[in-house]
């Protein structure tokens, strides 16, 4: 699966949306603030099945499981690869109907992935992220290019027994990731090595 916007540094001047209704128990508000005033999508907290498609891609898609945990947004359900990126920064706005995202994430010799898209829906049933993924200068050729991305989810219920927010599976390879400790892991490297992702 490409890389989609799922970047350790959230940065920008994105504007605080108001709540057209209260959230759904058990769920956090779909359209929510930080203290930097950047606008985040999160999702209710619970078990959600993503399908990740690629038009273009001669039909190829790839669906996992990912237990989310009310501090979790819809960018948490792109792929971890682009926290090992030891520069990463993104921005998450609002729009009329959901959210706008960019992403930039320089992984060195990896090469440098902009993403930039769009999310909508409710995020407390169901959403879909539509975004464009751009890699340049990689050293391993066959990664650089662009790709068009499409990712609908929706909520499945309260996460399996013995599954901890930012569980992933992906049916048929018979183990979970999770995205969390991945995303640790990274700061901590970073750390040592002088470069800062932040979080």
């Amino acid at each position: 699966a490409a890389a989609l916007a799922a970047c350790q540094d959230t940065s920008g001047d994105g504007e605080a949306a108001d709540s057209a209704a209260a959230p759904a128990e058990g769920s956090a508000s779909p359209a929510s603030s930080s203290s930097s005033g950047t606008v985040e999508a999160h999702v209710r907290a619970g078990l959600w099945q993503t399908t990740a498609s690629f038009p273009g891609g001669q039909g190829r898609s790839v669906t996992s499981r990912v237990c989310m945990d009310d501090q979790m947004t819809a960018l948490n359900t792109g792929t971890a690869q682009s926290q090992y990126s030891e520069d990463c920064t993104q921005n998450v706005t609002r729009t009329p109907d959901g959210f706008g995202f960019t992403s930039r994430c320089d992984a060195g010799a990896g090469g440098v992935t902009e993403t930039v898209g769009t999310m909508t829906g409710d995020f407390q049933t169901a959403y879909r992220m539509e975004a464009t993924v751009t890699t340049t200068g990689s050293s391993m050729a066959a990664m650089n290019g662009t790709t068009q991305v499409l990712t609908v989810a929706e909520y499945q219920g309260p996460c399996p027994t013995g599954w901890r927010a930012g569980d992933v599976e992906i049916p048929g390879l018979g183990a979970r990731i999770n995205i969390n400790d991945m995303q640790q892991q990274a700061v901590a490297r970073a750390g040592s090595g002088g470069s800062d992702i932040g979080g």
